[in-house]
């Protein structure tokens, strides 16, 4: 079995005159991103590859949960693809990890994080909040084969939830 773990990054400052690549978290995002690893890890739950986007705010949510899962940043791998091109890069970007690899945490961007948490997860995910988190557990060894393995949704957990 393989799992992915689909993170929207968390809640962006959109008072500065920065290029969309460069804005940060605000100060909820700060908060919400290390609360939302540790959920997750409260969940038994730790990744073996981390992958961002490296657009400001996705790679300082991939760095919070990083610290939290123990590893350090440098061990986070960054693809532009993600940031440019979305859904489509990250989808192949799957299909090409090593069999050796059984779960990822893979930070990036909305519209296409939700779409892609839709289309691995077989359920109506909708519009993923800021720092949500989606976790899809895939009937297959081989990463190649997630297009058309059979899936089941292991967690969406969003910073809200429960409130």
């Amino acid at each position: 079995m393989k799992k992915i773990f689909i993170v929207r990054h968390a809640k962006s400052d959109w008072d500065n005159n920065l290029i969309d690549f460069e804005r940060p978290l605000n100060e909820r995002g700060h908060h919400d991103a290390p609360q939302m690893a540790e959920r997750i890890k409260s969940l038994g739950e730790k990744p073996d590859l981390i992958i961002s986007s490296p657009a400001m705010r996705a790679k300082t949510t991939a760095k919070y949960f990083a610290e939290v899962f123990g590893y350090a940043p440098e061990c986070i791998i960054y693809h532009h693809e993600i940031y440019d091109v979305g859904q489509r890069f990250t989808l192949d970007m799957l299909t090409k990890l090593s069999p050796k690899v059984g779960s990822v945490m893979v930070f990036g961007h909305n519209p296409d994080h939700s779409h892609l948490a839709t289309y691995l997860s077989n359920e109506n995910i909708g519009n993923m909040p800021t720092c949500s988190v989606v976790g899809v557990e895939m009937q297959t060894e081989l990463w190649i084969d997630i297009k058309n393995a059979e899936s089941r949704l292991i967690c969406y957990e969003y910073p809200k939830k429960g409130e």
